[in-house]
Parts: structure tokens; C-alpha cells; sequence
């Protein structure tokens, strides 16, 4: 069960703490959510309903896509169409509903401070959740809302494993690929049947150990 690996994630140090220096640009969330239908966007979606809240998937190849809606700059209101599913002290996921030939595109978001808030994107696939990793740096307290994400797609979407992605042109590739071994997951290797074949993408997963979870 994912809460036997949550202290783990919290006591560890992978997440990378906050520092002065070259970081990468801050991309507003409409590119985030163009970014994560792009990824996987390409797959077969099986039209079924899922377990938890989520949207409908129709069988149907999606390719790279954008997000319609925009205002003309690149940016899209989200609180025009996103719908809300979960909200508590520690995560609130909203959901813009799949349409136009795209996937539906889940928002887990959570408030690290005050004034600083991090998101994290991602689809829901039959028993699978594939999220993108933001393209920033990860500050320290990152890691609470991942947690909290990790917990929610077991509990609540009841997923068979999560699916992180990001580009392989980041710099801090490296450092992303040691702190999610870290955490558990594994690399998925080229060819694999549950993800597109996108050579500019990089793949990890976490399977959630159900034996373990219906013991408890």
C-alpha cells in the first residue's frame, strides 16, 4: 500500500531544495496540460468509466494535441471548464472534462505556502494514471503534495500504478530519474505496451501492491 512508502517520500531529501541559480522557466498550467496530452496522447483510450472520478475514455487514438479554449496567447482559463472532484487540507483535483478529440486532463494542486502553490497534471488511463512532472524545480515541500497525489490516485481513483513523465530534454533529467527510483519506480523501457512511443519522452512507473492494502 502507497502509505507504507509515504514517510519514506517525506523523510527523504530527492526532492531538490530551493536555491539561487539557473532554474528553468515557470510554464503557465494551460502549457502544462497541453504538454501532458501531448505526451501520451497517442495512446488507445478504451471507452469505460473509471472506479473513481474521472471522465470517459472513448477507443480512440489521440494525437498531439492542444488545448482548445485559449485566449490567442498560449494562455486557457481553467476555471471556465475544470470541475471540481476532491478537496481537502492537503490536495484539491479539479478536472477539465476530455472533448474535441482530446483526453480529459486531471489537476492535482496543492498550496506549499501562502503565496506558492505547485500542480501536477496528469490522465487517467483505465487502471493507470500518467503524470506529468512540472517543469520547474521541485522545491523541498513538493514532496507532501506527490504524497498526497500518490494516495489519492490509490484511494480515491483506485489505480493500478501511476506513470510519471517528463521530457527528455530537461536538464535536471538526472535528478529527476534518481529521486523517483528513490521513491519506488521503475523505468519503463522502450516498446512497453501501456505507453506511446515517443523517443523525446521519459517514462517511470509505481505499481501499488493491493495484497498489501487489503491486508490492512
Amino acid at each position: 500500500m502507497v502509505k507504507s512508502n509515504l514517510q519514506r517520500i517525506l523523510n527523504s531529501h530527492c526532492f531538490a531544495r530551493e536555491k539561487e541559480g539557473k532554474q528553468q522557466s515557470y510554464t503557465n498550467m494551460a502549457d502544462l496540460s497541453s504538454s501532458i496530452c501531448d505526451m501520451i496522447g497517442n495512446l488507445s483510450l478504451h471507452c469505460s468509466s473509471t472506479r473513481g472520478p474521472g471522465p470517459l475514455w472513448c477507443d480512440a487514438p489521440h494525437p498531439p494535441l492542444k488545448i482548445p479554449g485559449g485566449r490567442g496567447n498560449g494562455t486557457r482559463d481553467h476555471a471556465s471548464t475544470a470541475q471540481l472532484l476532491f478537496s481537502d487540507r492537503e490536495l484539491t483535483v479539479t478536472e477539465e472534462p476530455a472533448g474535441n478529440g482530446r483526453p480529459g486532463v486531471l489537476h492535482f494542486q496543492s498550496r506549499l505556502t501562502t503565496t506558492k502553490t505547485i500542480q501536477w497534471d496528469a490522465v487517467l488511463r483505465s487502471d493507470s494514471l500518467f503524470v506529468e512532472v512540472p517543469r520547474v524545480l521541485l522545491p523541498e515541500d513538493s514532496k507532501e503534495s506527490f504524497a498526497a497525489l500518490l494516495e489519492h490516485a490509490e484511494e480515491h481513483l483506485k489505480v493500478e500504478s501511476v506513470y510519471i513523465c517528463f521530457y527528455k530534454n530537461r536538464e535536471d533529467r538526472a535528478k529527476l530519474v534518481r529521486t523517483f527510483s528513490f521513491l519506488g519506480f521503475e523505468i519503463v523501457k522502450p516498446g512497453h505496451a501501456l505507453v506511446p512511443p515517443r523517443p523525446d519522452v521519459f517514462f517511470m512507473a509505481y505499481a501499488f501492491d493491493r495484497d498489501s492494502s487489503d491486508e490492512e
